[in-house]
């Protein structure tokens, strides 16, 4: 037996979690249609859900495009990227949105400088690599922001800015709208400054080693599984629309992004 994992860790609110669940039974069943549960118990029945996700061997997954080009270079294959249904998407790329608290009378980032920045991660690209490449032309001789903050996740950052512990956070755009939908609360005392440029959103991915035929497998399956129309009415409340299947080079411009930007915040 040749087990691995599932995980859907970028988006899995706990408010949401029902849905999630059930969008990954219809990815599941879409996947054992096609013919990718050759092996016994190589598809999970459940996701997998706690620290550390990617340590273990990954069936499917769903990965940053910022450690997919860093630390998991080479670790992953790219199944699909997902198109989501919000007005921070355009097809398969998304944004971040730049939060402030409510009552903060900046109108545009560079209103910013000097400030408190707080990101989730140094490892992510729409809560701290996009930030950086936003602020570097407005970089001169000294830091953009006076201190930068690591929150350990988005709905943290937001908690910082409505508490008014940081003054500024590049917010992953569909977590934005997750919790618009499902934790209004989270955004009453934030607001959007600015929208990011766009990057290719999360991908799909499963690990290194798969052949074409069985990634032909996965596309198809997730390109069935999102036209199912029972499974339609779960994927379109986690706004998920579609998935697309990119150039292998796709996810080069985030490196590209941080090589024209300053080396740290």
């Amino acid at each position: 037996m040749n087990f691995r994992h599932a995980t859907l860790p970028l988006y899995d609110l706990p408010e949401a979690r029902m849905q999630t669940d059930a969008l990954w039974k219809g990815f599941a069943d879409a996947f054992r249609k096609v013919g990718l549960d050759s092996e016994p118990d190589s598809i999970p029945d459940s996701l997998f859900r706690g620290e550390n996700c990617y340590d273990k061997t990954v069936f499917f997954g769903q990965v940053c495009g910022y450690p997919l080009t860093h630390e998991f270079s080479g670790r992953f294959q790219v199944i699909a990227t997902p198109v989501y249904q919000t007005p921070y998407f355009t097809g398969p790329e998304y944004r971040s949105v730049i939060a402030v608290h409510r009552n903060c009378e900046w109108e545009i980032l560079v209103d910013a400088e000097g400030s408190r920045a707080v990101v989730n991660s140094k490892n992510s690209h729409s809560g701290y690599n996009i930030l950086r490449s936003m602020v570097t032309p407005m970089t001169t001789e000294r830091p953009f922001f006076h201190e930068v903050l690591v929150s350990d996740g988005h709905r943290k950052s937001l908690a910082h800015i409505a508490n008014k512990v940081a003054d500024v956070a590049a917010i992953d755009a569909l977590t934005w709208s997750l919790l618009e939908r499902y934790a209004p609360e989270d955004l009453e005392n934030v607001r959007i400054l600015e929208i990011s440029p766009p990057a290719p959103a999360p991908a799909f991915v499963t690990d290194i080693g798969s052949s074409d035929e069985k990634l032909d497998l996965f596309r198809k399956a997730l390109q069935i599984a999102c036209e199912e129309p029972e499974l339609k009415k779960v994927s379109e409340q986690l706004f998920l629309e579609s998935v697309e299947i990119l150039q292998e080079d796709a996810y080069e411009c985030i490196l590209e992004m941080e090589i024209e930007s300053i080396e740290d915040l």
